[in-house]
């Protein structure tokens, strides 16, 4: 429900309480809190009634905003409760001074959760209440130790510290900041900031400290300085940035400054000169050039166009991911049927089938000309261009319900391979014989991992193994709960796993660096980095999520529906189990598209190159797709 509040003329709202008197201060503050939801547990959309000047409030629960909301003096969202705020919904600040010190006090404290996610039709607008609005009208929006934290499609004005981040991380996308005093502060802060406009602020664009940033993309333009960098920059990135018209500088670092200086890469300046940088002498500007010329500076639209091209049904359920052949003309489908398909990339033709009897779960390999894969009756099969068997291995079967599902994985000229059993081995395809085989401590259900020198594997047993490529066990690392999923690889010996608790953590050499623990259960969904180049992990709750290196959460986006699969990279794809194949924008979060089938969608799309992308996708309706897709982007529009 929308509720609009008008808004308190500058000079009622300058006045403060002083015209309220005590009953009713509180009346309304009591009916302020329950409207919030801070006496129910459960979350709260609220609809803010109250006339102004109004109240100042903190919220417990989860509560979203819609409509027009006014804030006067501080609102504060508390640890553990997320605000989201839709699209479209304008937050009002009322001027109000409430220590007499000359400084307007509204602000939004935000100590747990902010989602505010506009669109290009309806971005997010915080701003001041007044009539005639000015800089400083209002104190900021703030959040302290708040994780995921996204503003995408915001404009934000008229505020003297604007954006203000302390010890949170999250990203800034697609927004615009102007005629703050100053548009940003963050302070021990890990964000990206990408393709926003910070114009007009009358001190800093973007300021910072303590901070690791990743700035990319923004124009920043008439301010007085575009960036200040008031202490260490901590690893801090400054690339391809538009810079025009700052009045003092472009980069300024402060008299505090110490450590070293943030990498500069392809910043340019609209008139063609090197950027204004004052405070370091020793700071040199790097060559001014776009690195990316198709990209635009400033808030931008994404777009994705998606084109049908063919459909098979393959009449039972697909778990196991399409895959291509060496060479690109065939694509290798298998089912639970029992069947392995061999379908032309470009029609969809069935070229070849393969039935082997019993259920085929885990994702074939291209190996020579054909395909090597598991099933359920306790082999391996490889196969040929045509179809036809040339040859197979097996071996004994584990428990009761040994459901053979984990994929192998081509290393050289072998295949790695773990088996339900626990068994864990090479095999030489030319012979179909193992090369060597040793025996883990549970059931393993996913593909290992290579890290460019040894391989990786996780166990039902809640064990992550080290091996070397000659079956010598270099290390287990406890995780506690089954490993179902494939590693990410970041470098030798340094990867990141789910575990079926729902446990992401980060191991190098050996050790576990730092835990996350995630919204729901961990599914067979194994963790992606994203085009970003960040961790992206789904969860039983629906919850796709986003990390950086170091575990901090960039965002957090919930689909409804336990997510099984990830894949992609430019454009991040998820898998659910009510059949949605979900595009995901891997720099906001944001849901770009949405395919849907009549069953459960458990395997990764197959994704080809080039100008036009050719994906192909399968779901447990049997059926599947092939479609191209493009992204397309302009720049935002939007103008005050």
């Amino acid at each position: 429900m929308v509720i609009r509040n008008p808004p308190p003329s500058r000079k009622m709202a300058r006045a403060g309480f002083s015209g309220v008197s005590a009953a009713r201060r509180l009346c309304l503050q009591l009916t302020l809190l329950l409207l919030a939801g801070c006496v129910a547990g459960g979350s709260a959309e609220i609809a803010w009634a109250l006339p102004g000047p109004f109240l100042p409030a903190k919220i417990h629960t989860d509560t979203t905003w819609s409509g027009t909301v006014t804030i006067s003096g501080e609102t504060r969202v508390m640890p553990g409760a997320v605000l989201t705020i839709r699209p479209g919904t304008r937050i009002l600040f009322a001027a109000v001074d409430e220590d007499g010190d000359g400084v307007l006090d509204s602000r939004l404290v935000v100590e747990g959760g902010l989602v505010a996610r506009g669109t290009p039709h309806d971005p997010i607008i915080f701003t001041s209440a007044g009539d005639d609005p000015q800089p400083g009208d209002w104190l900021e929006l703030r959040v302290d130790r708040a994780e995921g934290v996204v503003l995408e499609y915001c404009v934000l004005q008229y505020s003297r510290y604007g954006f203000h981040a302390h010890f949170s991380s999250g990203v800034l996308a697609n927004s615009i900041l102007l005629n703050n005093m100053d548009a940003t502060r963050f302070g021990n802060c890990r964000f990206f900031v990408l393709h926003n406009r910070f114009e007009g602020n009358l001190g800093k664009g973007i300021n910072f400290r303590d901070s690791r940033l990743f700035i990319t993309g923004n124009e920043i333009t008439g301010n007085r300085h575009g960036i200040f960098v008031f202490e260490k920059a901590k690893g801090t990135y400054i690339g391809n940035n538009l810079f025009s018209k700052n009045e003092v500088s472009d980069l300024r670092f402060g008299d505090f400054f110490n450590g070293s200086p943030p990498a500069l890469d392809g910043n340019v300046r609209d008139d063609g000169h090197p950027l204004t940088i004052l405070g370091r002498d020793q700071i040199l500007p790097s060559v001014q050039k776009r690195t990316h010329p198709l990209s635009y500076f400033g808030p931008r639209v994404l777009k994705i166009d998606i084109t049908p091209v063919w459909e098979r049904n393959l009449g039972s359920f697909v778990d196991a991911a399409p895959v291509r052949a060496s060479g690109g003309g065939r694509i290798a489908v298998a089912t639970w049927g029992g069947d392995l398909f061999q379908l032309a990339a470009g029609t969809g033709e069935v070229l070849a089938r393969t039935s082997v009897g019993d259920v085929v779960d885990g994702t074939p390999v291209p190996v020579g000309g054909g395909f090597l894969f598991p099933a359920w009756d306790h082999r391996i099969y490889l196969v040929d261009a045509k179809g036809a068997v040339t040859g197979s291995l097996g071996w004994k079967a584990g428990m009761a319900d040994d459901h053979q599902q984990a994929s192998p994985l081509v290393l050289g000229g072998d295949v790695v391979l773990g088996l339900w059993n626990g068994e864990f081995g090479t095999v030489d395809p030319g012979q179909m014989r193992w090369r060597w085989k040793i025996s883990l401590d549970g059931a393993i259900r996913a593909r290992p991992a290579f890290d460019g020198r040894e391989l990786w594997v996780g166990t039902d047993g809640g064990g992550l193994y080290e091996i070397g490529r000659k079956g010598d066990v270099i290390r287990r690392v406890e995780l506690g709960s089954p490993v179902r999923t494939t590693p990410a690889v970041f470098e030798e010996g340094n990867l990141a796993v789910v575990t079926r608790d729902g446990l992401l953590a980060r191991v190098r050499g050996g050790r576990i660096l730092w835990r996350r623990k995630l919204p729901g259960v961990g599914t067979y969904a194994s963790p992606i980095f994203s085009g970003t180049g960040r961790l992206a992990v789904g969860d039983g709750s629906g919850a796709v999520s986003q990390f950086d290196g170091n575990g901090a959460l960039i965002w957090r986006t919930a689909l409804g529906s336990a997510v099984h699969a990830l894949g992609g990279g430019e454009m991040l794809w998820a898998g659910t189990e009510d059949g949605r194949l979900i595009a995901i924008n891997p720099v906001t979060g944001a849901l770009t598209a949405t395919l849907k089938a009549a069953g459960a969608v458990h395997s990764p799309p197959l994704i080809t190159d080039g100008p036009t992308r050719r994906m192909v996708w399968a779901a447990r309706d049997g059926v599947v797709r092939a479609l191209d897709w493009k992204i397309s982007e302009k720049p935002w529009g939007w103008r005050p």
